[in-house]
């Protein structure tokens, strides 16, 4: 090598280090702040307690309630004095009034067949006093003379914007229907339900019905359910999404989408930027949130959401995608994050790492810029 090549790679040397530095000094006071988060520990992993989650939040019933009859499979069917609307053997899950999202098991996660020239479906018919009216996407049952412009436009305008991020994960709903049922009153909805005085929603993955009543927290507890049937049907009855996935994707549509944020999220989103919170590969592996107390709860509906917040704008493309059908398709979530996103995340600890640096500066991903 003669003098000139020497010199040459010297001042190539010279310049690296020098920037190495320079990038070195300028990360060193976001970087020493990650070592003083606070990561609690699992809350889910002791047996579960009697007490229930939502137990601050939730009035005591005040109308007689009958219980609802099991199936040999475990699901619930309406007492017997409520009107048949939902099918004996569905999955319906309930929806807390108080605007908490209780999640869904893995047996309502059944997937939606998808046949582009599968014929014509029978619509449920509409019960006593209720308007039907068929949308483009939907069938709507509302108690009254007529189905509202406005619930017909409020529903169309929330599946439009529920697909910008969804699209992908549910071609079924260009040729499916989802079924809403909006009461206009809660002893309607109870009635047609056979559901508490405290549920303000309920909801039928796999048979795609909806059931709601005129309340301030309608239209979030729609966003939400919509995005359970067009993301959960995804994912087959055999791998369902995981809860921390499924219920992140619903509560990030709900507020982005559907402008209809939970008053505890932004609380709960204080509380991680300040430290605390769960370590990922223990949120990843809760399966339900029975015997956790509510302020656990909130605290891993956030993580969750603000995990998939990151997830989405980490990276533009289908990389968000291929991570859940990486996932779908069987894969552990270190290599369906990898083959997705590349380096540096190869690994649960490098994505959380990542997240918490982006979650207190908004340099990654741009969110809190």
């Amino acid at each position: 090598m003669d003098i000139l090549s020497k010199l040459r790679v010297l001042f190539w040397g010279l310049v690296i280090g020098l920037w190495g530095l320079f990038m070195y000094q300028y990360m060193d006071n976001d970087i020493s702040s990650l070592r003083r988060f606070k990561i609690s520990k699992n809350p889910f992993s002791a047996p579960p307690s009697p007490a229930a989650v939502l137990k601050r939040n939730l009035p005591s019933p005040q109308l007689p309630y009958q219980p609802a009859h099991q199936t040999h499979s475990g699901a619930q069917q309406p007492p017997q004095s409520t009107m048949n609307l939902v099918r004996p053997g569905a999955d319906i899950k309930e929806v807390a009034s108080s605007g908490m999202m209780p999640e869904h098991s893995a047996e309502e996660k059944t997937a939606i067949p998808y046949s582009p020239r599968g014929g014509e479906e029978t619509y449920p018919p509409a019960p006593a006093g209720f308007a039907m009216k068929e949308t483009r996407h939907f069938v709507l049952y509302e108690e009254g003379a007529e189905v509202s412009a406005e619930l017909e436009e409020t529903v169309e305008a929330l599946h439009g914007n529920i697909m910008l991020d969804l699209v992908a994960f549910s071609p079924w709903s260009r040729e499916k229907k989802v079924y809403i049922f909006f009461s206009q009153e809660q002893e309607t909805y109870r009635r047609l339900t056979g559901r508490p005085a405290w549920s303000g929603g309920a909801a039928s993955l796999s048979e795609r019905k909806i059931y709601l009543y005129k309340s301030d927290e309608a239209f979030g507890i729609l966003a939400h359910e919509l995005t359970h049937i067009y993301f959960d049907s995804f994912f087959p009855a055999g791998s369902p999404s995981p809860l921390w996935l499924s219920e992140g994707v619903a509560t990030y549509i709900q507020s982005e989408r559907g402008f209809a944020t939970p008053a505890w999220l932004s609380q709960n989103l204080a509380l991680l930027q300040g430290g605390s919170g769960f370590k990922l590969n223990d949120l990843v592996r809760i399966e339900n949130l029975q015997g956790a107390d509510e302020d656990n709860v909130r605290l891993w509906y956030a993580q969750s959401y603000s995990l998939v917040r990151f997830l989405m704008r980490l990276k533009a493309g289908d990389a968000f995608y291929m991570f859940c059908k990486n996932l779908r398709d069987g894969k552990p979530a270190a290599q369906s994050l990898y083959q997705a996103y590349g380096m540096p995340y190869n690994k649960l600890s490098s994505l959380e790492y990542a997240w918490r640096y982006d979650l207190k500066t908004g340099k990654i991903s741009g969110v809190n810029r």
